[in-house]
């Protein structure tokens, strides 16, 4: 396992989680102004793609505990893109506002699973 490739994703993570805030605050104005919004799968983001580079490979690597939790942080992050895939700000609806308060608890969720992670590894 390189303990390397995984500080320095755990390093730039807090910015990439930042990145997801900003994609919500993004949704919602093209929600307001009916503009078209360029959804991006999980694997697609910049997390995603990072993810997918330095943390992704070493899975099978992790004692249980640890991969349990990686296995979470994917499903959590995949599920946040899900959601937004289901928004189209071209035609609104109701449950537009449940689904981005649901993507809002997601990113908070994600966050305190990378540092769930990062205690684990004890790289605070």
């Amino acid at each position: 396992m390189s303990l390397a490739r995984i500080k320095e994703f755990l390093d730039e993570a807090d910015m990439l989680i930042a990145q997801h805030a900003i994609c919500i605050s993004n949704l919602e104005k093209a929600i307001e102004k009916g503009e078209k919004f360029e959804h991006k799968s999980c694997h697609e983001c910049k997390f995603g793609l990072e993810w997918d580079s330095h943390m992704a490979p070493l899975k099978n690597e992790f004692p249980d505990e640890l991969r349990s939790l990686v296995e979470k942080i994917e499903k959590i992050h995949c599920e946040f893109h899900e959601i937004s895939m289901q928004i189209d700000t071209k035609n609104p609806q109701p449950s537009d506002r449940e689904n981005l308060d649901r993507m809002e608890k997601l990113s908070t969720l994600l966050l305190q699973n990378l540092l769930a992670f990062r205690r684990l590894l004890n790289l605070e």
